[in-house]
């Protein structure tokens, strides 16, 4: 090595010295990376909240942004009412009371006889509300021995095969003028336990509130609702639901009356259809697949006007 180059060290300009910020700057920096850190936290709270899954049953997701939800058209509820009318007319010789919710608003339209009728098994779902109400305040579990059966098994014998034995020990479970006390409680007013009476505007706030979360918490929501699929009769709502939705019913049949009861989760937009009938004899009898005929043409001009 060339000991010339030894102490070679390369030229270059001497660089000049920084100017220190000033104190105004350094504020305005520090007050702009706080406000950053306080809104990137507020956002990520804001975007974990409790939604609900595809079929409409409540889930919790994180969003990216708040869903804008649209109303339904007033000309859509105006060809509903036409469509019900029309057919309510060709049939005076029964009491006939329909409600139709959009779940996603919570808009409710009712349409013939709103007053209470006897409700048969559609109650039922009260009973099962009123129950895992008490199940959640630790008075009961699900593993609870009530006359002789879990007490699951009585819910799923009483929403899903209709069992009246069930029905009656869970109506014992939560007592009679309790079951009246919680339908109150939650906005089901015209309800009462003596009569098994309700109007079904109030059935169709029931499913409302339960499909929602108001009622109940995921857990047992998912629960009540999956025993009403696939149950002992699906004769009426359930054959007007379009292909590919997903729903959840409860009928109730006595004597002269015959009722059904429906969740329909399609399109992204749930509706809750309730029809209760009143007349024309025993519909365990030859009326019943007029009536049955009757309840679904109803149940096929909502769903086709609403899901247009």
């Amino acid at each position: 090595m060339n000991n010339g180059y030894r102490h070679y060290q390369p030229m270059h300009s001497r660089p000049r010295p920084k100017q220190p910020k000033s104190r105004g700057t350094r504020r305005i920096i520090a007050l702009s990376a706080l406000c950053l850190l306080i809104f990137g936290g507020y956002t990520i709270m804001q975007s974990i909240k409790s939604n609900k899954s595809d079929d409409g049953t409540p889930s919790i997701v994180v969003e990216d942004k708040k869903e804008t939800i649209e109303p339904i058209k007033d000309s859509t509820w105006s060809a509903i009412d036409t469509k019900v009318q029309a057919i309510l007319a060709t049939r005076p010789d029964l009491s006939i009371g329909v409600s139709v919710i959009d779940s996603k608003t919570g808009t409710q339209m009712n349409y013939g006889d709103q007053a209470p009728y006897h409700g048969a098994s559609t109650t039922k779902v009260l009973t099962a509300a009123a129950f895992l109400h008490l199940v959640e305040t630790g008075q009961y579990t699900l593993a609870s021995t009530i006359d002789g059966n879990a007490a699951q098994e009585h819910l799923r014998l009483m929403l899903n095969r209709s069992d009246n034995n069930s029905w009656a020990a869970l109506n014992s479970a939560v007592g009679h003028s309790e079951l009246t006390a919680y339908a109150r409680a939650n906005g089901i007013n015209s309800y009462n336990y003596v009569g098994n009476t309700m109007k079904p505007s109030d059935q169709a706030l029931l499913l409302q509130k339960i499909f929602t979360g108001e009622l109940l918490d995921e857990v047992h929501t998912k629960l009540l609702l999956s025993y009403m699929q696939n149950t002992n009769n699906e004769d009426m709502i359930p054959l007007a639901v379009p292909t590919g939705a997903t729903f959840y019913h409860k009928y109730g049949q006595l004597d002269d009356r015959l009722h059904d009861g429906a969740i329909i989760a399609y399109k992204k937009r749930p509706l809750i259809i309730v029809i209760y009938t009143k007349g024309e004899g025993d519909t365990s009898g030859i009326v019943y697949a007029s009536r049955t005929q009757l309840i679904r043409e109803i149940a096929t001009a909502v769903m086709t006007s609403f899901y247009k």
